[in-house]
């Protein structure tokens, strides 16, 4: 009797464990199934690690949160790697001949955004400036939405929906 209980109580701690992370997980080799709406640049499948922490710098359990995201894009016939930092926003402020830039890379509820953008003003969206945002999340049927969205000051806004579904 004691085996099969403490094999519930297990299993509870692990569901429990894994519903107490922050963030939605996207590992995995996506394929594109929305090309309708790709161009050129548009990567045609993605291959997502993310880092889940466990632990702190002693070793001590800790509320489990994804530290990183590597994502390499198929674009065709090259493939592009990238490794983000989540939770990290930056950037350098432009100056004296030097253009100002920034990024972000966090949580929006269940949404992972990578923003950038750059600018040769004063601040952001001043003298001549870009910038992008990559909003991704799950639908209910467990695809990616990638929804890209880009301004400029020299270019009218577009927005790009993508879906990829895993393989």
């Amino acid at each position: 009797m004691r085996t099969p209980l403490s094999a519930i109580a297990l299993s509870m701690l692990v569901g429990a464990f894994v519903h107490a992370q922050d963030g939605v997980d996207f590992t995995g080799r996506w394929i594109l199934e929305s090309p309708s709406s790709a161009s050129a640049e548009t990567p045609r499948a993605l291959s997502v690690r993310q880092s889940l922490v466990t632990t702190n710098v002693r070793g001590e359990p800790m509320r489990p949160f994804f530290k990183d995201i590597t994502i390499e894009r198929e674009i065709e016939g090259s493939t592009r790697a990238e490794t983000h930092q989540i939770g990290v926003v930056g950037g350098v402020v432009g100056g004296l001949g030097t253009a100002g830039r920034h990024y972000a890379v966090k949580w929006d509820a269940n949404v992972l955004v990578f923003e950038s953008g750059s600018y040769t003003g004063q601040s952001p969206e001043t003298g001549v400036w870009t910038e992008r945002r990559e909003a991704w999340s799950l639908d209910s049927d467990g695809r990616l939405q990638v929804v890209i969205t880009t301004r400029s000051s020299r270019d009218t806004p577009r927005t790009v929906p993508l879906v990829y579904r895993r393989r």
